[in-house]
């Protein structure tokens, strides 16, 4: 891979190259990361690429708004379509609640419609305009969307459109056609077997089979649908351990179930845990991420399997950021789940997830049989296509992202040791007390991949806002969302994420506002350690000190209440929650 070159994307656009399926976007500058988190129309009006579940962009937005013509909405009105039904009752009860604050709807708000193009049916939610970010919870957090392919496939088919009706409250509807599967399907179960199988801590008593594996049209969907099918077996709370993805997070929370977090994610919370477990406390299943997303810290796995072993619960393990090239987490795992949009495809542009069942679990028996009962494929051909022919070269890309990730830590470790530099950590597991947590799942070392590691994620964290937002200023890299892609991005994920969602709880387990996450990508290795080192130079060259008055941590949670349509300068504040960040 070539040297991380000038970043010449213009604004709003995806990483290079640009398509219609991308899941990036390039918005630089701190200023602008928070812009975005707050709904700035003059920030949002120059996207061109985007990640398709924040709502329906690119050619899903077509297709959807293809489908309200034909419907014959009145205007003010819109609407968001899934390929299940029973994402209606779901979607509704979100849409509804009291967590969608200022964008809550009514009953009366929602209408339902079934439509049909090219044989497929989609179930439509119809809806103000104005409650858009409260009425989209399903796709926006859940994953439960169509794709971009997809709707590129159906919209020249829109001449084949039938509208089977209005269906009062989503009762009585006709029944899925779901999507068929193709030959990929199958080697991509293929595939993701053997990885989970190759170099293994510890030969398994029973091999993960294709069969084990259920491939979904997003790495949330998988969690989604693994809860559902949880919940039925053990209908109690979702224990949740250390930092988790932002939309994972509002999930469970709302789930009515119920989650209980230990955010610190050490030993004192899983003597908590036990605490609690051993005063009857329940629990259906533990999440954790291993290691997690952003502040890279790990559970121990070994003590929660003995916990697990005593009082009955799952283990289930996301290692989308360790990745399962370098991590063997089914030692003690009931389920792997991997949003396999990230380091797995490795280029961007195709989102998918997946769970793999752990056939040598005693939970096997109780979740095999519901979980083939219920699945039912939401994949659509091509991007199942599209994903097997990206992760071809999944472990040598690894082993570069691997690579890359830790030379650009070890540059700033050593920053970070430097009494006269105000980066005061690094989010690494070679850096963290955690990594011990890790390092009995490594995989086995391999010609082909000779080195297993951590994967292409860290975070690093300043004294200050203002030396925050100057070294990212600075930072020549491509900024914003996603992970595990071919070049390195940044962004300030904290900040920009959870900014507007209880921002003093999660600083409270170490999510500080003053963080910015890395995510390496293929780049030469000294390039992409030149640029932080450029970043470095810059912040230490304008002397930046804590601004009289406070930090962004105290603004943040000042302002989490939310924001109202406002005009500031040039800046167009109108409460958009694209993140998700809000509860909206």
């Amino acid at each position: 891979m070539a040297a991380a070159a000038a970043i010449d994307t213009p604004f709003g656009h995806s990483l290079p190259p640009e398509g219609p399926h991308t899941v990036t976007m390039h918005a630089p500058g701190w200023t602008t990361a928070l812009r975005f988190r707050d709904g700035d129309l003059t920030i949002i009006n120059q996207l061109k690429s985007i990640y398709p579940r924040f709502f329906p962009f690119g050619p899903a937005a077509q297709l959807t708004a293809e489908i309200s013509k034909r419907i014959g909405l009145k205007e003010g009105h819109s609407v968001v379509a899934f390929l299940s039904p029973d994402v209606w009752a779901s979607n509704r009860e979100h849409a509804v609640s009291e967590w969608r604050k200022d964008k809550k709807l009514t009953e009366g708000d929602m209408k339902y419609h079934v439509v049909e193009i090219a044989g497929l049916r989609l179930y439509a939610v119809e809806f103000p305009m104005s409650k858009m970010m409260g009425a989209i919870f399903m796709w926006q957090h859940a994953g439960l969307t169509f794709s971009t392919r997809l709707a590129e496939h159906l919209l020249p088919r829109a001449d084949t459109f039938v509208n089977l009706g209005e269906f009062q409250n989503g009762q009585g509807v006709p029944a899925p056609t779901y999507l068929p599967e193709v030959e990929s399907h199958e080697l991509l179960r293929k595939r993701i077997s053997g990885l989970l199988m190759r170099a293994c801590v510890e030969e398994p008593k029973q091999p993960v089979k294709p069969e084990d594996v259920y491939l979904y049209q997003t790495g949330m969907a998988a969690i989604v649908r693994f809860h559902e099918v949880a919940v039925k077996v053990r209908p109690f709370p979702v224990i949740v351990f250390g930092a988790v993805f932002h939309s994972t997070w509002h999930y469970f929370e709302e789930e009515p179930v119920g989650m209980k977090h230990y955010g610190q994610c050490d030993d004192n919370d899983l003597s908590e845990f036990e605490k609690y477990l051993e005063g009857g406390g329940k629990c259906s299943y533990v999440f954790t991420e291993f290691p997690s997303n952003p502040i890279l810290v790990s559970v121990d796995l070994i003590r929660l399997r003995k916990l697990a072993q005593k009082h009955g619960f799952y283990i289930v393990v996301d290692e989308t950021v360790g990745s399962f090239c370098n991590l063997d987490t089914l030692l003690v795992a009931d389920a792997v789940i991997t949003s396999l949009t990230k380091s797995f495809s490795g280029y961007a542009d195709v989102m998918a997830g997946s769970v793999a069942l752990n056939p040598t679990a005693s939970s096997y028996k109780d979740l095999k049989p519901i979980f083939t009962e219920a699945f039912r494929n939401e994949l659509f051909a091509a991007d199942a296509s599209h994903l097997f022919k990206n992760s071809e070269d999944y472990l040598p890309r690894s082993i570069l992202l691997n690579r890359n990730a830790a030379a650009m830590a070890a540059y700033l470790q050593t920053q970070a040791e430097d009494p006269k530099v105000p980066l005061t950590k690094v989010l690494y597991p070679g850096y963290a007390s955690s990594d011990t947590n890790l390092k009995p799942f490594l995989r086995k070392s391999t010609p082909d991949f000779p080195e297993p590691g951590y994967g292409c994620l860290f975070s690093i964290e300043f004294e200050t806002a203002e030396q925050t937002k100057t070294f990212y200023d600075n930072l020549a890299f491509h900024q914003g969302p996603h992970l595990g892609a071919h070049l390195t991005l940044a962004m300030p994920y904290n900040a920009m994420v959870l900014g507007r969602s209880d921002p003093e709880y999660h600083a409270s387990y170490g999510l500080s506002p003053n963080q910015i996450r890395f995510s390496a990508g293929l780049e030469e290795q000294d390039s992409l350690v030149a640029v932080c080192q450029k970043a470095m130079i810059a912040l230490l060259e304008a002397g930046v000190q804590v601004k009289e008055g406070g930090d962004l941590a105290s603004e943040m949670i000042a302002g989490a209440a939310g924001v109202e349509a406002m005009v500031v300068g040039d800046e167009v504040n109108t409460g958009l929650d694209l993140m998700g960040g809000s509860g909206a």
